[in-house]
């Protein structure tokens, strides 16, 4: 009697549970993937299933294992023929914000043009990178490459079955276009309505977990341990950021005591997410969270970890445009100087240009070309030339000149120059804490108008502490048009004066804004205009920098989730005959293209993952930033969803 209502208990079970799954299913329309509230009841009934009658039946929970894997496979293929459809129906309209689609079939083609040691890319970018359509030996090598990135098994492999459901869920939600465009907007308006702590739960548990390490010691040390048993390496972020609203000239300007120009207060509007400025406080505050970073880098066994780090954290980020301005000042004073556009200038042109801009006398031009003409040879190039005109001595320069021209106005004075040096202090402290802990400095690349600033201290760091190894490292990103161009200067800098070169090599994360601020201010778009030019400069900037890591003992990062660009470096290393640990790492977010870095680290190169940290308050601008300005990479996750959907089908039949 007692056995009679045991199995009737468990039949009742069984038909209930039947029931539930077909309903989360079969309420679908055709055509249509299981929605972001069906799979996270799917996968809590999963995660429930031990604490249910069926839990000492394991021949009736692999039953209704299969019903589920079935029901979620049918209703995938079902919406993925779907998609497909749509796809072909759509392919020719684009996003907003994306860049245009280019047929290479029928792109013009476009002479490669040698790009000497000259500054012309400080304004008019480098001639288009003409994108080859035929394929390349490296190409057929990469097709061979013993790499296998499209194995679920080994991609997945650490995760648990609710992680994978978890990843399922968020990247569904990424790639829900309004939703990700008014990211913010949603995020306040759900903040007033449902309160702060109930939305702040909900993100914690979603996104946060996928995308974070944590807020503290414990948490981050699990995270960093979890990629360490992997083979991965940490690049430690301390994710914090401003959404900053659009601020005028007037109010940047007093942030910095009121001391700019009349025309920068016109002309400095910032809109941006970075560090917003409080005062020189802060900025020692944020060094601390930095000096966090390295040491938490500084646990990697292999002592291989990696800390980054934002200038506009340490600073004001209308000084870093003020002191990108007065680069672009020196750089442009080298155009004029050249006046035959040979990239050198000779005594004759020196004296000629010095004579009609400023009041010095013969002797002094003389003396002052002669400390230019560092090899004697009576020519003076880009490189010789900026190193020898310092920003510093600007305001000098300027009270020489004949009018108040660009140059003159441009010249950084006594305040700005003060605080200048208190950031310079901060990252020189930072630098020198990664030596003393074995960890190596990366410094971000942040927008255009800032970079010119950025990559000059990068430059000086790598000078400083790269003569042995390199432990600073700057970025490059390559949808910017004058990217290999300014790449190519550094590399022969380095060349020059002796010591290792070291890069992060990214495509870019500010497309929009960039875009939007360079219409606005009505110059040309410093960003490559097709999809296919960024990829060709991209992967041509890996194949330079291969040639360096062979023969001057540099290195860099490939910092990409494209697994094309992945496997044309790994080929790439072995056509050089590097082996994977001959100073070519890659790095990818975390949360993000586990396929790419798992598979790396299984095998024995230098796989990193991008690893945040912060509070929820903090970090939100920074994940809020990856949907919006990484719209490439969080629209472009439809291969891991599907390898993700493989691997949960795969445990669920098991």
């Amino acid at each position: 009697m007692r056995a009679n209502m045991s199995t009737a208990r468990r039949f009742a079970s069984r038909t209930y549970v039947y029931s539930f799954i077909d309903s989360i299913f079969d309420s679908n329309r055709a055509g249509s993937p299981p929605s972001v509230t069906q799979l996270l009841a799917l996968g809590f009934f999963l995660s429930k299933r031990k604490h249910t009658s069926l839990a000492h039946d394991p021949g009736m929970l692999s039953s209704l294992r299969r019903r589920a894997t079935s029901k979620l496979a049918s209703s995938y293929r079902l919406a993925e023929g779907s998609v497909g459809a749509w796809q072909q129906g759509t392919s020719s309209s684009a996003h907003p914000h994306s860049q245009p689609q280019v047929d290479p079939a029928k792109a013009p083609t476009r002479p490669h043009v040698p790009i000497v040691l000259n500054p012309s890319f400080a304004r008019t970018p480098s001639p288009a990178i003409c994108v080859d359509t035929h394929k390349t030996v490296i190409e057929e090598k990469a097709r061979l490459a013993p790499l296998d990135f499209d194995d679920p098994v080994q991609a997945f492999h650490s995760k648990t079955t609710w992680e994978i459901f978890r990843s399922l869920v968020v990247f569904r939600v990424c790639r829900i276009s309004w939703l990700v465009e008014k990211a913010d907007t949603v995020l306040k308006w759900s903040q007033k309505v449902f309160s702060k702590t109930l939305v702040n739960f909900v993100i914690h548990h979603s996104f946060y977990r996928q995308f974070v390490a944590g807020s503290t010691p414990a948490e981050v040390t699990a995270t960093l341990r979890y990629l360490s048993k992997n083979g991965i390496h940490a690049v430690m972020d301390y994710a914090a950021e401003d959404d900053m609203e659009e601020e005028t000239g007037v109010q940047q300007s007093r942030a910095l005591g009121g001391i700019s120009s009349a025309e920068d207060l016109r002309t400095s509007t910032v809109v941006a997410r970075t560090y917003r400025y409080e005062d020189e406080e802060a900025c020692d505050e944020r060094m601390k969270h930095f000096l966090e970073s390295i040491k938490g880098a500084s646990s990697d066994d292999d002592k291989q970890g990696f800390a980054a780090i934002k200038l506009t954290g340490l600073g004001n980020p209308l000084l870093l445009e003020r002191v990108s301005r007065a680069l672009l000042a020196v750089r442009d004073l080298f155009q004029v100087m050249d006046e035959n556009q040979d990239g050198l200038i000779d005594k004759a042109e020196f004296a000629r240009v010095c004579n009609r801009l400023f009041t010095d006398s013969d002797e002094k031009i003389q003396r002052d070309f002669e400390r230019l003409d560092v090899d004697g040879q009576g020519k003076v190039d880009y490189l010789s030339f900026t190193k020898g005109i310092s920003i510093h001595r600007g305001a000098e320069i300027a009270g020489n000149c004949r009018n108040q021209g660009p140059f003159a106005r441009a010249a950084l004075n006594e305040e700005e120059l003060m605080l200048l040096n208190n950031m310079l202090k901060r990252v020189n402290t930072l630098t020198e804490a990664a030596v003393e802990y074995g960890v190596r400095i990366m410094i971000d690349a942040e927008h255009s108008y800032f970079q010119p600033a950025i990559d000059s201290v990068a430059t000086e760091l790598q000078y400083r502490f790269n003569k042995e190894e390199p432990r600073v490292y700057n970025t490059f990103q390559c949808y910017l048009k004058d990217s290999r161009d300014r790449l190519k200067v550094e590399l022969e800098r380095s060349r020059r004066e002796g010591y290792k070169f070291g890069c992060k090599l990214v495509r870019g994360a500010y497309m929009v804004l960039e875009r939007e601020r360079a219409m606005e201010k009505g110059y040309p778009s410093p960003v490559w205009d097709t999809k296919e030019e960024t990829h060709a400069c991209y992967d041509k900037t890996v194949a330079t920098l291969l040639k360096h890591v062979k023969h001057h003992g540099a290195e860099f990062m490939v910092a990409s989730h494209n697994q094309r660009s992945v496997e044309l470096a790994v080929a790439g290393m072995a056509e050089m005959g590097l082996s994977p640990r001959d100073g070519v790492y890659f790095g990818q977010l975390l949360g993000m293209a586990d396929n790419l870095t798992f598979t790396l680290g299984a095998n024995g190169y230098g796989a990193y993952k991008y690893v945040p940290f912060g509070s929820i308050d903090e970090v939100m601008p920074y994940l809020i930033r990856r949907a919006q300005e990484n719209s490439e990479v969080l629209g472009g996750i439809a291969k891991e969803t599907g390898m993700l959907r493989s691997e949960l089908r795969r445990r669920l039949l098991w």
